[in-house]
């Protein structure tokens, strides 16, 4: 068991001249950081800010299992995946969710994928307009 405590081995050093980035986003969608269970937009528009910028990422791969939430952290990833498409390709891998928001940030891809089984669509925004017409 030994020998396989060390796969992969953490001391060494793998380069390459170029690379592809795997970004797994899993959870709901929440402004700020997140944590290890949601998807913080300002988190992952850094995470997919920094793959635009490195020359040596050639394509980004975007994993998303999401049921949606935060329309605005939705739509800080929107933007950085949007700039990205602009320079390299992005894949979107949709898993079991790619609903409301989820599907939101997958809409600027190069490429999308999902299973029969994905449960995707349905950008689920709403908005209210008051009328005081009879109040007046």
């Amino acid at each position: 068991m030994a020998k396989y405590t060390k796969v992969p081995d953490p001391n060494k050093v793998v380069s390459a001249k170029t690379r592809i980035a795997v970004i797994y986003a899993s959870g709901h969608i929440v402004t700020g950081k997140g944590n290890e269970s949601n998807i913080g937009g300002t988190y992952y528009a850094e995470i997919i800010r920094k793959q635009r910028l490195d020359t040596s990422v050639k394509a980004v791969v975007l994993r998303v299992n999401s049921p949606g939430g935060s329309a605005t952290a939705s739509d800080i990833m929107w933007q950085e995946l949007e700039l990205t498409t602009r320079v390299k390709p992005v894949v979107i891998s949709m898993g079991n969710y790619a609903a409301s928001g989820g599907y939101f940030i997958s809409a600027p891809a190069t490429k999308i994928y999902a299973s029969p089984t994905t449960i995707s669509g349905s950008i689920g925004v709403f908005g209210l307009l008051p009328n005081a017409g009879e109040l007046l």
